[in-house]
């Protein structure tokens, strides 16, 4: 089979700054009281706004003015904080949930040892949305998550977690057949959640990895999860099954912790694509660590 081209790598992308996050929180909190009012009442703040524009003697009324106006009520309505205030906050929050353990990770679990190899903004998809924990832990470290689940209930779930958590601008839930997914962006890493691939026949998972594979950055990297201690709805994927599919991609397994983790028996992997011009010099599989 010849092999897929390797997609380009990117430019590093510029640290996300505090005050961009501010004005996507504010603007996040306006919008989620705007969708829970009656049209009515919506429509009440919009005779509220124009009333305050005329007090201002603002002659020349436009709809950007009238929004702004609209925003500004919102605003004071839910006493937003200030950017000072807020960002006393955000800073402890984000520290927090910076941590495995905030997420019920363990240390060495595969996704954590991916944050660390990560920088701020990288593309990264996670291939089922479990209990969530690996794409909010990976949001909270700076990366731009796309999480793809077939379970609609499961993505509501997540979404309505990432905004509990301030972290809603950082993640893209989709809902979507595995069986023929592929993102629509090259990605710097891929977190695979194992019980996401249970529903999957052992050829579908294959075909879904090498997609994901040849959508990735060279040297970038693929997370493969253990499963949960949780019983799952099918017959279990275990994360050692799929390591014959990185046999051009060199693998470290997972090493076991000393703290707990809400994780099954086998540790899972962490395979790393080799650099286009490696690719393209042999099909021979590279070493395998044991």
């Amino acid at each position: 089979m010849e092999r897929p081209a390797s997609p380009s790598p990117a430019p590093r992308r510029a640290p996300r700054s505090l005050r961009v996050e501010y004005e996507e929180f504010i603007e996040q909190r306006i919008e989620e009281y705007k969708d829970g009012l009656p049209r009515a009442a919506l429509l009440g703040i919009g005779d509220e706004a124009v009333q305050e524009l005329a007090r201002t003697e603002q002659y020349l009324l436009t709809e950007v003015l009238l929004q702004e106006q609209v925003d500004a009520i919102i605003r004071r309505r839910l006493r937003l904080p200030s950017y000072r205030r807020w960002r006393e906050r955000h800073v402890t929050l984000r520290a927090a949930q910076a941590q495995p353990s905030h997420w019920g990770l363990a240390p060495h679990d595969p996704v954590v040892v991916l944050a660390d190899r990560l920088h701020d903004q990288d593309q990264v998809a996670v291939v089922g949305a479990a209990d969530g924990a690996c794409a909010l832990f990976l949001a909270a470290r700076g990366a731009t998550v796309l999480v793809g689940d077939p379970d609609l209930a499961v993505i509501e779930g997540l979404e309505n977690r990432a905004m509990a958590e301030q972290l809603a601008s950082r993640l893209e839930c989709l809902v979507v057949p595995l069986e023929s997914w592929t993102p629509d962006r090259a990605l710097d890493a891929c977190v695979i959640e194992t019980p996401a691939l249970a529903p999957l026949s052992a050829g579908d998972r294959a075909e879904l990895i090498r997609r994901l594979k040849a959508v990735t950055l060279p040297l970038g990297h693929h997370a493969v999860m253990p499963a949960p201690d949780a019983p799952a709805k099918a017959a279990p994927v275990s994360s050692d099954a799929l390591r014959s599919l990185y046999a051009d991609w060199t693998v470290a397994r997972a090493q076991p912790s000393a703290t707990g983790s809400r994780r099954g028996r086998s540790y899972g992997f962490i395979a790393t694509q080799p650099e286009a011009d490696q690719a393209s010099q042999s099909d021979t599989p590279v070493a395998v660590s044991k």
